[in-house]
């Protein structure tokens, strides 16, 4: 609400334990009225790039404004994004989340469609920002869902988590959405938490692992306004709960405890309940005491093959299920070209030159990386008739 409600947004850095605060308070340009820069806010891993929602922008058609750092200075990169395909006034900005890197800024406007709501995808190159493929509707809604009340993206900026509380007469739900070659698409049906008791608004809150393999969704109304949590785990691109829904011990009165954040590795969850106690509020903690992160036994093994001819690489893996598995081209570490592939063992396309490949696996608690295997394509051995006399 600051300045008549223009709203913006502050940054605080920590040395040596003490918080400081770094730089003048941000405010973007270009905004139209009262937009309440600040509704929504989301940093990236390095602390170099942040996104500020204003979702109240041109009178509700919402934006977000994205800053980057150099030397200690914060400035506006470029103009205030707005996403192409928005019905009505969508709120965009509602909520925001941005990757690990910087470079993929996710948008939620929760109001869109007559708060059917949508998600919008941003990416960075060279400094310069744009849209990336059409805003992001999940299937299977009904009613007004709300989607893009809450969002959350990977690190890498290839999975996105919307939340949806409205969906299904305030049930709620949340959506998953994968990248591949810079295309969207949904991964799966809606995730709803089995045994809520009553409408829970799953989708509330939302939040995914650094890999994307993990997620967790908050639903504050759950049982007469407890409030619960609800994890989620991929394998092979199929989503699937794990254990029941955790709602935390100890609360006093109907806590909502429903706003949730998940660790990179995804074997921690905090649970926030602002209603406990009479309005005090409190958190609670859930750790994945039983999982055993992957440990990679054997390495796929660098082969030779004739030009035109495909590998067959492989690897073993230990660890708890369920197991993922995503192959790479490239140097290990490398995850800019993903090679498809989603078990232990993986054919490569017919190979004209030498590639290298690896595979990263994962489970709920963490990940690992293979070597790299190096595929040396030779030239075809020549058949030559010998004439008989």
């Amino acid at each position: 609400y600051d300045a008549a409600n223009t709203g913006a947004a502050w940054v605080f850095t920590r040395s040596g334990g003490v918080w400081s605060q770094l730089g003048s308070k941000l405010v973007g340009t270009a905004a139209v009225g009262a937009a309440e820069q600040g509704w929504s806010v989301a940093i990236s891993g390095d602390g170099a790039t942040a996104v500020v929602g204003g979702a109240f922008d041109d009178a509700n058609a919402g934006a977000a404004w994205v800053y980057s750092r150099s030397g200690g200075v914060w400035s506006q990169q470029g103009g205030k994004l707005v996403g192409a395909g928005a019905v009505g006034g969508a709120a965009q900005g509602y909520s925001v989340a941005i990757s690990a890197d910087g470079n993929t800024a996710v948008l939620g406007g929760v109001a869109d469609n007559s708060f059917a709501g949508a998600a919008w995808v941003f990416t960075r190159s060279g400094g310069v920002w744009s849209q990336q493929g059409s805003k992001l509707v999940g299937s299977d809604a009904l009613g007004g869902a709300f989607q893009g009340y809450s969002v959350g993206v990977s690190a890498d900026g290839n999975s996105a988590i919307v939340g949806g509380w409205g969906d299904d007469s305030d049930a709620g739900a949340a959506w998953v959405f994968t990248r591949n070659g810079g295309v969207w698409s949904q991964q799966g049906s809606k995730l709803v938490g089995s045994d809520a008791a009553g409408a829970a608004a799953q989708g509330w809150s939302v939040a995914i692992s650094a890999d994307g393999n993990t997620a967790a969704v908050g639903g504050p109304s759950d049982d007469s306004n407890a409030g619960a949590a609800w994890v989620y785990t991929r394998s092979a691109g199929v989503w699937s709960q794990q254990g029941g829904k955790l709602a935390g011990t100890g609360a006093v009165g109907a806590a909502n405890q429903g706003a949730v954040a998940i660790s990179a590795d995804g074997t921690t969850v905090i649970a926030g309940g602002s209603y406990d106690d009479g309005k005090a509020g409190a958190a609670w903690v859930f750790v994945n005491t039983s999982c055993t992160p992957p440990a990679i036994t054997a390495q796929p093994q660098s082969l030779v093959v004739e030009s035109g001819q495909t590998a067959t690489l492989s690897v073993t893996v230990t660890g708890t299920a369920a197991l993922t598995y995503q192959w790479y081209r490239g140097t290990a570490g490398d995850t800019s070209a993903p090679a498809g592939g989603d078990a232990s063992t993986f054919t490569t396309p017919p190979l004209i030159a030498a590639t290298s490949f690896w595979v990263r696996v994962g489970n709920a608690c963490g990940t690992a990386d293979s070597a790299a295997a190096t595929i040396t394509v030779g030239r075809r051995a020549r058949r030559h008739l010998h004439r008989v006399t």
